[in-house]
């Protein structure tokens, strides 16, 4: 990922999410074995939840498989164009949220998925 170019890459959820009063929970299966799960766990959640803020929810409701992070980031802009505080610093806190992602294993990049 060091010698791409963030912007020109596609994002890819790996994940399931739900939404809370408009904002986005994404939920991360603690098993992927299913029998093992319900026998580690008991009666504890599968899955853990992970909240997202109102800049990030909207970011993963964006991510088509489809769109590249420069139509993400063109999308934000024209979403919050008559509020500075939002669009102010939006390219850095994009490429940011997104490489938190990517390393957390919640998203992944389409280009980088098929050189494996």
């Amino acid at each position: 990922m060091k010698k791409a170019n963030l912007f020109d890459l596609t994002p890819v959820r790996l994940h399931e999410h739900e939404e809370e009063t408009g904002k986005v929970v994404i939920l991360v299966k603690k098993f992927k074995n299913v029998r093992f799960s319900h026998f580690a766990l008991g009666k504890h959640s599968p899955v853990i939840r992970i909240r997202l803020d109102e800049i990030g929810s909207e970011v993963w409701k964006s991510i088509d498989g489809e769109s590249n992070v420069a139509t993400l980031l063109d999308h934000l802009n024209k979403r919050w164009n008559d509020i500075p505080e939002k669009t102010s610093g939006l390219e850095k806190r994009l490429a940011g949220f997104l490489s938190i992602m990517y390393d957390n294993r919640y998203i992944n990049f389409r280009e980088i998925e098929s050189r494996k």
